[in-house]
């Protein structure tokens, strides 16, 4: 292949550039950076077994010293072929959802400096230049996943090269150009997280340099490494396979490894204790294979196979994470390998089993059908509850009575755990038929829409382009003229995230109005003025959802009220809803708000979906890049408290809401919520849940006004969950 690029300086002999790599880096990269803050991760090896922080990882479990990983190569890829790609947008996506991988026993992530295999030829995706320095737009992107690994506890397995992508460097010398840079990287920056891997899968035919082809090549590249970053600890990958491994990879490679990588892609289940037991014994360096595209029961008994052979397992699911479009749900990826590596590295090697695991096959599978066709199935009897739905029938009967005498209004409340209500309470209100308003719950459905709406936005589905951090005022051509001028900053996220400036509530303006009203044209100071510049400050406000809706009509050309029932409330099987429409003036006519009523049956059915990453049945109603967004801050105001209410502002994330005891600021029962649970709260006491780690959904509907203990309820069915195997 002709290089894409020309040579940036004149490569030196190896062990020279060991000395000299530091004038390989651009400009931007070398010696311009401030001191790397302290880190919060140190991985390390003790007498053949991983530690992290100096602790045994998975300290007390049959898993014990091993480094459980998942394959995420894709998490920083870019096509240079492909504008319409949003690398960035994809990165974070991943970063989002990383606290739920590491809630599952995920120990390192996979990267890779030139990628993986997209699921199409032709992508031109590396960090390096054809001389072997580094593209810092690309690697910008790596060590913020780098970053965000080491804040969540977790090492990565860093790769330098990819087959198909080897082909952009020049020659040898540009491959140990690129070893250098990077050795000399992860030391420069302080990373104590960080693994290398010098070649993903080595030998592979779609490698051309034969650095990067040989056993002897390999061992090499091992020992460059180390020379540039003493300390740091180097490895490489072999293809795998079915039968026994190369002489030569055994009297060469092995002896240059801190550790040792294999793959089991293409060995087939009934061979994998022969494959595990023909590695050589006694090295004193611990195993790790990092990659395995086995998915489900499968994939879960060969991550057994490898722990009893005391090897770690990593979980590369192709088609998911590393094929185009790639998506990143956590523990929805795959139910069930998921539940299975959470079971493994957090039960003690003496617990009891006492019952089913958190989300088995049978439930990531199960969609319920509208009520009209028969709606949710349900539990009935106590043996029932704690046997199939892994709730304790006494706690959730104390939910029930709590429930009846927190206050007086008329309510339905369900719960739903794997797949089956558990436990539904009415006194007045029908949870199947009664679409009352559910208040500000109708945030969090209105920046779900408006998620799907920017997604078919990108493959040109809709009259309108639109992501999150395009400026929303592009899309409401009813405000023009702005009523403040500063309007025309505030983006899209931040009509979600409290961030935008719009809360004219905070000096007591009405909920409702005119649209004339709404866009600051009634004459009204408080609705024409903002309150703060926007994204300096959080204010929670229902007129910045207002704004939301009008967003998504003028995106993809239809009312708001029928964008969301054929794109979200259909596909679902939701049949009970109402919208709120506001009047306004000759020029901005009557349009819906995004404000909603629903039964609370209905309501789960939205949890559920996110629950399952956005999916329902086959496919993928809610973008899943989404999901995983609302699992961490849309904002950067850590600490800081909301105007009205004085809520953590960092608790706020895309209209959803996260428990308060992850931020400076807690409530009451936050600490008894899992950390990736989803919630919404509605005034008069209504709630839509969702927490991935438990398999459960949460809702309740009054259509009433006032306060309520949202997330003691929360927390109250939480508790009812029964301890897994």
């Amino acid at each position: 292949m002709p290089p894409l690029f020309p040579a940036r300086l004149h490569l030196l002999h190896p062990l020279a550039t060991a000395c000299l790599a530091v004038t390989l880096f651009p400009p931007s990269l070398a010696g311009q950076n401030p001191a790397p803050s302290a880190r919060a991760t140190v991985i390390s090896i003790v007498d053949g077994a991983w530690r992290l922080n100096g602790e045994p990882t998975y300290k007390g479990t049959k898993t014990e010293g091993l480094l459980m990983n998942a394959r995420m190569v894709n998490a920083t890829f870019e096509d240079r072929n492909r504008p319409d790609f949003d690398a960035n947008a994809n990165t974070q996506e991943f970063i989002a959802r990383i606290p739920d991988y590491v809630a599952q026993g995920i120990r390192a992530f996979t990267l890779n400096l030139q990628g993986g295999m997209p699921g199409y030829e032709g992508a031109i995706n590396s960090a390096f230049e054809p001389d072997g320095a580094f593209r810092p737009a690309y690697l910008a992107r790596v060590q913020r996943v780098i970053e965000a690994c080491d804040r969540h506890g977790a090492a990565v397995i860093l790769g330098c090269f990819y087959q198909r992508q080897d082909q952009l460097l020049h020659d040898d010398e540009a491959v140990r150009a690129a070893v250098v840079n990077t050795a000399q990287w992860i030391q420069r920056e302080g990373f104590t997280n960080v693994l290398l891997e010098i070649a993903n899968e080595y030998g592979h035919r779609g490698f051309d340099h034969p650095l990067l082809k040989t056993h002897a090549g390999q061992a090499e590249l091992i020992r460059l490494a180390k020379q540039t970053a003493p300390g740091l600890l180097v490895a490489t990958s072999e293809l795998g396979g079915r039968g026994a491994y190369p002489k030569a990879f055994l009297e060469q490679v092995i002896p240059a490894c801190d550790f040792l990588l294999i793959h089991l892609n293409v060995t087939p289940l009934a061979t994998v204790p022969t494959r595990l037991a023909a590695l050589p014994q006694n090295l004193g360096k611990p195993v790790v294979c990092n990659e395995d595209e086995k998915s489900g029961e499968v994939g879960a008994r060969v991550a057994e196979l490898c722990i009893e052979h005391g090897i770690s397992w990593g979980f590369m699911l192709q088609r998911v994470n590393q094929w185009f479009p790639f998506a990143f749900g956590g523990a929805t990826d795959d139910p069930v390998v998921y539940a299975k590596l959470k079971t493994l590295t957090t039960t003690p090697r003496t617990a009891a089993a006492t019952v089913l695991p958190a989300t088995t096959t049978e439930a990531a599978r199960y969609f319920p059908p509208a009520e009209s066709q028969g709606g949710w199935r349900k539990l009935e009897s106590p043996d029932e509850v704690r046997r199939i739905g892994g709730m304790d029938p006494a706690k959730l009967a104390g939910v029930a009575e709590w429930l009846r005498d927190s206050d007086k209004r008329n309510f339905a409340a369900v719960v739903i755990r794997h797949g089956h209500i558990v436990l539904e309470v009415e006194r007045g209100n029908s949870a199947k038929t009664d679409a009352r308003r559910v208040a500000s719950v109708s945030k969090a459905v209105c920046a779900t829409v408006l998620a799907i709406a920017s997604d078919l936005s990108r493959t040109g589905q809709t009259p309108k382009r639109m992501s999150f951090d395009d400026p929303a005022f592009r899309f409401i051509p009813w405000a023009q003229p702005l009523s403040d001028p500063r309007k025309a900053q505030i983006t899209v996220r931040q009509l979600f995230n409290t961030t935008s400036g719009i809360c004219p509530e905070s000096t007591g303006a009405p909920n409702d109005g005119t649209w004339d009203t709404i866009l600051g044209h009634s004459g009204d100071p408080r609705t024409a003025r903002l309150a703060f510049d926007p994204g300096t400050a959080s204010g929670y406000s229902t007129h910045a959802l207002h704004h939301a809706s009008l967003v998504c009509e003028n995106v993809t050309g239809l009312p708001y009220d029928q964008f969301a029932i054929k794109h979200l409330f259909e596909p679902i099987g939701v049949e009970k809803w109402w919208f709120q429409s506001f009047e306004g003036s000759e020029k901005i006519g009557r349009h819906p708000t995004h404000a909603l009523g629903m039964p609370a049956r209905d309501l789960a059915r939205i949890a559920y979906c996110m629950l399952r990453g956005g999916r329902w049945g086959e496919r993928q109603v809610v973008p899943a890049w989404f999901v995983s967004e609302t699992a961490t801050p849309s904002h950067a105001l850590l600490g800081v408290k909301e105007l009205r209410g004085g809520r953590d502002a960092s608790s706020f994330s895309h209209a959803w809401e996260r428990p308060t005891s992850l931020t400076p600021n807690p409530e009451p029962w936050s600490e008894k919520i899992p950390a990736d649970a989803r919630f919404k709260r509605g005034s008069g006491g209504q709630l839509i849940a969702f927490v991935p780690s438990l398999d459960l959904v949460v809702t309740r509907q009054t259509g009433g006004s006032g306060q309520w203990s949202y997330e003691e309820y929360l927390a109250r069915v939480c508790e009812a969950v029964l301890a897994e195997k």
